[in-house]
């Protein structure tokens, strides 16, 4: 699967226009539908801020990619909440740096805690990092409130999109 910019084609040769793309790959860390130079976990290692997102892009953002200690739905609901009120420029994110910074300072804190193996890159104490999440959408909410509450990403909501041969 190739990943255009205004579509996916298929190994079979088709193109499909999408808005989004959603992979679930268990334990194994991988994105084949993406270029390596765009995202790679080798050995599972994936250092995202706030677990969601890469700092390199605005609209590249990850839904529990976490092995919480705890129930995934109550994660993916925090998740979503931050991911909701970044998508409606009510939370904005620091600097690209200050997020590499503290993306890579939370992966080298978590590896420290947690057991030296793949399976265990990607996890979280539940209660820390929903509290953290809650915390950080505060401070992101002011960040939106001086910048106006511009969107981060453009919105295309309502966009029609056709398909080919009358799909």
């Amino acid at each position: 699967m190739e990943r255009l910019t205004d579509g996916v084609r298929f190994a079979d040769g088709t193109v499909e226009r999408v808005d989004a793309i959603i992979y679930a790959t268990g334990y194994r860390i991988s994105f084949p539908f993406l270029d390596p130079s765009v995202m790679s976990a080798p050995n599972n290692e994936v250092a995202l801020f706030r677990r969601m997102l890469d700092p390199r892009y605005d609209d590249l953002i990850f839904l529990a990619l976490v092995q919480p200690l705890c129930a995934m739905m109550p994660i993916a609901e925090e998740q979503s909440k931050w991911i909701a009120k970044y998508l409606r420029g009510e939370y904005h994110p620091p600097s690209r740096e200050v997020m590499a910074s503290e993306a890579r300072d939370a992966y080298d804190r978590s590896k420290s805690s947690y057991v030296a193996s793949q399976r265990h890159t990607i996890q979280i104490n539940c209660q820390e990092y929903a509290d953290e999440l809650r915390r950080d959408l505060k401070r992101g909410a002011e960040r939106a409130r001086r910048a106006g509450y511009r969107l981060t990403v453009p919105a295309c909501a309502g966009r029609t999109v056709e398909r080919p041969n009358g799909a």
